[in-house]
């Protein structure tokens, strides 16, 4: 359905939509001249296994959206499963929902790091179930010793 909107409004040129094999597909896109201006990362759950692969392929000041539905894990009830996927333990205070924000932020820059990249917070929205986080990437091996989101 989607890509026949896509079709419909003359956009097919240049948008590129996948629904599967996502890791796969950022990854074949992490070079200088094939990166994407924007993506969008909405899995059902936790988002943490594509954060290294979408850091690489965003193109320099393009924007990612992220998004987590797995808030139990964010809020503090398992804290060691938040480290696994987040590298942050969490407790549980009445801010949990600030809190998980903050550990889905950190946890972008820290994979952007890796790659001489760091992180502009843009919009972080928490809302029921779930966090959601828009930032734009940047590149520079200065700027990245200074961030600290």
């Amino acid at each position: 359905m989607t890509s026949l909107k896509m079709q419909y409004n003359l956009l097919v040129k240049i948008l590129f939509l996948t629904e599967w094999k996502g890791k796969v597909t950022m990854m074949e896109h992490r070079n200088v001249d094939k990166r994407f201006h924007a993506v969008d990362l909405d899995p059902y759950g936790s988002a943490s296994v594509f954060l290294d692969s979408a850091v690489q392929c965003v193109a320099d000041g393009g924007i990612l959206m992220v998004t987590c539905t797995d808030m139990a894990v964010l809020c503090g009830n398992t804290p060691e499963t938040c480290y696994n996927k987040y590298g942050s333990t969490t407790v549980r205070l009445k801010c949990c929902h600030e809190m998980a924000l903050r550990i889905l932020l950190r946890s972008i820059d820290s994979h952007a790091n890796r790659y001489s990249r760091f992180i502009e917070p843009l919009l972080s929205i928490s809302v029921d179930f779930y966090v959601r986080v828009f930032v734009r990437l940047h590149t520079g091996a200065r700027m990245t010793k200074d961030s600290g989101v």
